[in-house]
């Protein structure tokens, strides 16, 4: 899967024009820097792979790997506090521009790491608590979307197992939930894509996910409640409105059908 060169310019005059000067000072950085969040849909539906997405997001996320030395987090901190952005007062990771323009009103400027000795230290240098995980960004890093420079965004069954487990740690974020049920629900219409996204899961060597993924589907297919229980979203669902274009009861045989095309040989 690839974005089109038109689309990622696209997105970059959207981001410069709500965030000015974020880009530029992330890819100062050699590490990889991800986009990640509810604003990932509004790049699915430029490139046509949403027809269309029932939530907006009011702010951009990025999040830049560690390996160990904060300085690459930092300056990019400091970077936009030379351009006069400000630091929340509640979320030190938070930067709100001079002025509100278009879409995102502040960016969530994160780091991340896959290696478990280095998590306690990501966490502190972006000032987070123990809770804050990093988990699905192993399988993001995987066959991810390349826009330029340092500067990729997860392709959407790395976004829906991001969603997955976000809901995992913190079940009060059932718009994780909704969202991975409304993505999946758009996607599966989606012949083409639903090919790429089999060809991403055969070259994948992380089984765990493919095992997560198969059984979180199977979970919603026989309604065997616990966490991915619909009833549990069967409101959410419906303020957004979901409910008016998919019928309750072909939810179930759509994850059926997504498990079965994606995940089986």
């Amino acid at each position: 899967m690839r974005l089109e060169k038109v689309i990622i310019e696209k997105w970059k005059k959207d981001i410069e024009f709500c965030l000015p000067g974020l880009l530029a000072a992330i890819e100062k950085q050699k590490s990889k820097t991800f986009l990640i969040g509810a604003c990932i849909f509004d790049v699915y539906q430029m490139q046509g792979w949403l027809k269309k997405f029932s939530r907006r997001t009011g702010d951009a996320d990025f999040t830049i790997e560690y390996f160990g030395n904060p300085f690459e987090y930092q300056t990019v901190c400091n970077d936009l506090l030379k351009q006069r952005y400000k630091r929340d007062d509640i979320h030190p990771y938070r930067y709100h521009p001079q002025k509100v323009n278009g879409a995102y009103a502040y960016v969530d400027f994160l780091t991340f790491t896959t290696d478990p000795l280095l998590e306690k230290q990501a966490k502190t240098v972006m000032l987070v608590g123990e809770s804050f995980n990093f988990e699905g960004m192993a399988f993001a890093k995987h066959n991810p979307l390349y826009v330029e420079n340092n500067i990729y965004i997860p392709n959407p069954l790395a976004l829906i197992y991001l969603k997955m487990r976000s809901y995992y740690h913190n079940p009060e974020r059932q718009k994780d939930f909704v969202d991975v049920v409304e993505v999946i629900l758009r996607l599966s219409m989606e012949s083409n894509i639903m090919n790429d996204l089999k060809g991403i899961m055969e070259n994948s060597t992380e089984f765990v996910v493919k095992q997560q993924i198969e059984r979180m589907c199977f979970d919603i297919e026989h309604d065997r409640g616990g966490l991915w229980d619909l009833d549990n979203i069967k409101i959410d669902l419906d303020e957004r409105a979901l409910l008016d274009e998919f019928e309750w009861d072909t939810i179930p045989t759509t994850f059926e059908f997504f498990r079965m095309k994606i995940l089986k040989p």
